[in-house]
């Protein structure tokens, strides 16, 4: 729809002195005086408009409809496309700096949480160049990225407390602890891929475009999760070397 209101917009512009064409009124510019009753006078919610407020850089001719409300939601999804995963990244943070008491823990889960997101606009970019307007960086699939950031999280959580829990029983020896960690905890959590694998993935059989782009980009992320998880994490625990694994008792 995008595409669609812009090649709309660029006609409109094009064609707008023609002969014929210039007797039409298109919209409304932003600063142009009017007069239009908005309800009923006398009636609550009654107001009178003398003039177009709004953004005078915007210039394009106006669309309205379901083309128009697509492209106003764009703008603003647009304009959250970084706002909306850093606040997430933020809160994050917080809560598990708060949770593990640990700076190290909760940079090495905002770690993992950034290498999906940015595989998410990877993929965004990817879809936009094959031009599949339906998969690329549109509003309904940032709700894909809230739950895909949620679920990196989640299994780094489940790897980071149970290498403390090895650590602790095997008297700090890592390449024990990260053996039994990958043997239990890692082995559940790619049973736990699978299982959602298997729920989303028949999803993109659908014609709902809202639908299969979701079921993508939560599919692809899962798969990278489980990987980082079971690799990336490991090596960052190790090399960081956090209190809370490597010194479960104090």
């Amino acid at each position: 729809t995008h595409k669609v209101t812009e090649d709309i917009q660029r006609y409109l512009v094009e064609h707008e002195n023609e002969p014929g064409f210039n007797k039409l009124k298109i919209g409304f510019r932003n600063g142009e005086a009017v007069d239009i009753h908005v309800g009923t006078p006398g009636e609550a919610g009654y107001r009178h408009v003398t003039r177009i407020e709004g953004d005078t850089s915007i210039v394009e001719p106006a669309v309205g409809g379901f083309l128009g409300a697509t492209e106003a939601t764009r703008v603003v999804a647009m304009n959250e496309w970084l706002l909306s995963p850093l606040t997430t990244a933020l809160a994050i943070f917080l809560i598990a700096a708060l949770m593990f008491r640990s700076l190290s823990i909760a940079s090495i889960l905002v770690v993992m949480l950034f290498v999906t997101l940015f595989s998410q606009y990877g993929l965004g970019g990817y879809m936009t160049e094959l031009k599949e307007w339906s998969a690329n960086l549109a509003f309904h699939v940032q709700v894909a990225l809230s739950i895909a950031m949620g679920l990196g999280v989640d299994y780094g959580i489940y790897m980071v407390s149970r290498l403390r829990e090895e650590m602790k029983a095997t008297g700090g020896d890592w390449a024990e602890s990260l053996q039994n960690t990958l043997s239990t905890t890692g082995s559940a959590v790619i049973v736990s891929v699978v299982v959602l694998l298997g729920s989303f993935v028949p999803l993109m059989n659908t014609e709902l475009a809202n639908t299969w782009s979701v079921s993508l980009y939560i599919s692809e992320a899962l798969i990278l999760d489980v990987i980082t998880a079971l690799t990336i994490l490991p090596l960052l625990v190790l090399w960081l070397k956090p209190k809370f694994v490597f010194k479960p008792g104090e």
